[in-house]
C-alpha cells in the first residue's frame, strides 16, 4: 500500500531529523494518527509498530514552535503589533484527533487580540470529498452557522491551521457574505515577526 510505501520512506531518514512539521491537520493527523490506526485494523501490526515511531517526531507546526522553540518570547517582545482582530477555529483533525489548540492561540495572542467564537471546535462542514460533492448539502448546512459565529465575533481575521477549514470556511463566509479573510496562523506568525 501507499502508506508502506510512505513509512518506508520516512525511515530513510527519521532518525536525523528532530521534527517533522506540517502546518496542517489534516495532513499531520493522517502521518501520525490514521496510518497506525488503518495498519491495526487490518492485521499489519508490524507496519503499525513502524507508523507509531514515526509518530513521536510529527508535529503541527504551531504545536512544535510553541513547545520546541523560544518563538513564543521572541513574539512576545513585539508585543501587540497588529490591528485586526483574530478569531480561532479549531480544526476537528487539530484539536480532535491531535489535541492541538491551545498552542496556537498561544502563540498567536503575543501579537493580536484573540475573540473567541461562540464555539470554536464545531466542525466547520469540510468533511472530505464526499461531503463537498455528494453531500454538499450538508457542508453548506455546518458552514452557515460558522459564518455567523464568526461574524458575530467581529473579528476580522479567522485562523485555523488546516487547508481543508480554509475552504469550507472561505466558501461559508463568501456565501453568507460576511467580510473576514482566513489565514493560517503560520501566516499571521510570520507577519508579526515582520512588524
Amino acid at each position: 500500500t501507499l502508506t508502506k510505501k510512505n513509512i518506508a520512506y520516512f525511515e530513510t531518514f527519521i532518525d536525523e531529523v528532530e521534527a517533522i512539521i506540517i502546518p496542517e491537520a489534516t495532513c499531520s493527523a493522517m502521518i501520525k494518527h490514521d496510518w497506525e490506526v488503518f495498519l491495526t485494523n487490518r492485521g499489519m501490526h508490524d507496519w503499525a509498530e513502524r507508523a507509531h515511531k514515526l509518530n513521536k517526531k510529527i508535529f503541527m507546526a504551531t504545536e512544535w514552535l510553541e513547545k520546541k522553540t523560544d518563538l513564543k518570547e521572541r513574539l512576545a517582545q513585539k508585543g501587540k503589533t497588529i490591528e485586526e482582530t483574530i478569531t480561532y477555529h479549531d480544526a476537528c483533525h487539530a484539536k480532535k484527533v491531535q489535541g492541538v489548540h491551545q498552542e496556537p492561540r498561544n502563540l498567536l495572542r503575543q501579537n493580536y487580540a484573540i475573540t473567541e467564537m461562540s464555539d470554536p471546535d464545531r466542525c466547520c462542514g469540510f468533511g472530505g470529498v464526499t461531503m463537498q460533492t455528494e453531500k454538499y448539502h450538508f457542508a453548506e448546512a455546518a458552514g452557515k452557522p460558522k459564518a455567523a459565529m464568526i461574524k458575530e465575533t467581529g473579528a476580522k481575521i479567522v485562523s485555523a491551521e488546516c487547508s481543508a477549514c480554509r475552504m469550507q470556511i472561505s466558501n461559508s463566509l463568501h456565501q453568507e457574505e460576511v467580510d473576514v479573510v482566513f489565514k493560517n496562523p503560520v501566516e499571521l506568525i510570520a507577519e508579526a515577526l515582520r512588524k
